[in-house]
């Protein structure tokens, strides 16, 4: 069976036109992931601290590998505190979303290391996902992590 020139005509189109539905960018995300994505990428200081935690809502959840490690903003705040100059960190990449943010980092955390004491490298590598409620605040972190660096193929 031999197929018209008509219908090569309309399948070229066909998938010329769904092709180009790609390359268009979507619109930029809300002003608040805008804002957000600037206090929580970088490594907090004493001095960014509260800024860091201000986008947190109440009632925030956050889990480690699906374990929850902290169910209020208050017990996360309390352990992300007692890291605060003890976590060595590098982004590598970062995405925002129209609800979301998401992180991808390695870090090697000295929190649990007594003050002056020798310690060996231990590098993680993370995707943190900070979700955004209707109330534009951060109510969910999803942290998927393993040791060791990243690499490329």
């Amino acid at each position: 069976m031999r197929i018209g020139r008509g219908r090569w005509v309309v399948a070229a189109v066909s998938l010329m036109s769904g092709g180009a539905s790609f390359a268009s960018p979507g619109p930029p995300p809300p002003d608040y992931i805008m804002a957000s994505v600037k206090r929580v990428v970088p490594t907090a200081t004493a001095t960014t601290f509260d800024a860091s935690v201000a986008d947190l809502a109440p009632d925030l959840t956050v889990t480690v590998n699906g374990e929850t490690v902290a169910r209020d903003k208050a017990a996360w705040v309390a352990t992300e505190r007692h890291r605060l100059g003890k976590l060595d960190r590098r982004v590598l990449s970062y995405t925002l979303g129209w609800d979301s943010i998401l992180v991808l980092d390695q870090y090697d955390d000295h929190s649990d290391v007594p003050p002056g004491a020798f310690s060996d490298a231990r590098p993680r590598t993370r995707a943190v996902r900070y979700a955004f409620g209707e109330d534009h605040l951060v109510h969910t972190i999803r942290i998927v992590e393993t040791e060791g660096l990243m690499l490329r193929p």
